[in-house]
């Protein structure tokens, strides 16, 4: 069976039983199955499961700009890109490098975002995995490769989701939970190559993060750090089984799922314990790993889909809709703004003609929900 005809029945099965007048989602903790077997999906419980049509909170475009998280152009109010984010009513704006010039500079941006953004404002994003990586280096959190132990993993976390809270910013692409596999594209970067030692860092800080009430968003799943290339710069390929993925790549995710991470990242990496040819970010079998084999009920973000054009060859526009398709909840188009339009114009239209996709959408919008209700700053 081809993986088209696959992704289609799944979702018109998660469409009669899953969505519909009553879903009930708790966002930031873990199933109620034990057993992170079939039964387990994660936090999202089933009320009840009639009519079986989808039904979108908003009208379709409206839904649409609510499942991606955008990045843009501009430091202050002034700039063009910045006023532009009050054209749309985006899930959440995401803070870079060249966003950002100092923490009081961020702080007026920030709030200049929000003041002029209707009554569901976005969630205000920022990648700050530590050091140089970061938008803002010279806050916390410290480089991973600079700590050792859960206690620094967690005091490094509490340290940054204060000076976070201070500037507005509501959710941080961090920690990073790919094993620092000396030879791979993480090598520098994250906290260990022992899966056991990085659980016990990613799970520290996430949790640190979730009692600064920020949101954290460890990736990039599962897990890339073996992988032949950084893959959000070109291909790059995970060689190892499902079981190896499993047994040492899954764990910190796993212990990030257990300090219940709000948001897991997907990878732009192409795995051989599937296809070997498609990111897996746009693979439903990741997200069955991520839903099933840890038993994540929170909000799954897409890799940098501009990134993922990259890997296929196609546009971002249709590599938005088949990430959705496969299971992720947000869309991360990090920077142009045509993309970011065509982006969010081509799944309304798939929104709008697929029911199963209707239905997956709508899923994907409640956990959203709960995601800003959570964590946006009141």
């Amino acid at each position: 069976m081809s993986r088209i005809w696959r992704q289609r029945i799944g979702f018109v099965l998660a469409c009669l039983v899953a969505v519909g007048a009553g879903v009930g989602l708790a966002l930031g903790a873990r199933g109620g199955d034990d057993g992170g077997g079939a039964g387990a999906a994660g936090d999202v419980v089933v009320v009840a499961s009639t009519p079986t049509t989808a039904s979108l909170p908003v009208s379709t475009p409206v839904a649409a700009e609510r499942l991606f998280l955008v990045g843009f152009a501009g430091t202050s109010a002034r700039h063009r890109g910045v006023r532009a984010l009050a054209d749309h009513e985006w899930a959440g704006v995401v803070l870079e490098a060249h966003n950002a010039r100092s923490p009081r500079q961020v702080r007026a941006l920030v709030r200049a975002i929000k003041r002029g953004s209707g009554s569901a404002p976005p969630l205000i994003g920022i990648v700050q995995p530590g050091g140089a990586g970061s938008a803002l280096p010279d806050l916390p959190p410290l480089a991973q490769q600079d700590v050792a132990v859960a206690r620094e993993a967690a005091r490094t976390a509490s340290d940054a989701a204060r000076a976070l809270r201070a500037l507005g910013v509501e959710l941080t692409f961090a920690p990073i939970a790919d094993l620092a596999y000396p030879s791979g594209p993480v090598g520098s970067e994250g906290f260990s190559a022992d899966p056991q030692i990085a659980a016990d860092l990613v799970g520290a800080a996430v949790s640190a993060y979730r009692e600064g009430r920020i949101a954290s968003a460890p990736g990039a799943f599962p897990g890339q750090g073996a992988a032949s290339q950084d893959p959000d710069t070109g291909p790059g390929t995970v060689g190892f089984s499902l079981d190896e993925l499993r047994g040492a790549d899954v764990v910190p995710f796993a212990a990030a799922v257990a300090a219940d991470a709000p948001a897991i990242q997907m990878s732009n990496a192409v795995y051989a314990a599937w296809d070997g040819v498609t990111p897996a970010t746009l693979a439903p079998e990741a997200y069955d790993l991520l839903r099933r084999g840890t038993s994540f009920g929170g909000v799954a973000i897409s890799a940098d889909l501009q990134a993922t054009t990259a890997v296929t060859g196609t546009s971002v526009a249709r590599a938005a809709v088949e990430a959705l398709r496969a299971g992720a909840d947000l869309l991360w188009v990090p920077g142009n703004a045509a993309d970011q339009k065509a982006a969010v114009a081509a799944v309304a239209r798939a929104v709008e003609r697929d029911p199963a996709l209707r239905a997956r959408a709508a899923e994907a919008l409640s956990r959203v929900e709960l995601l800003r209700s959570r964590y946006a700053a009141r």
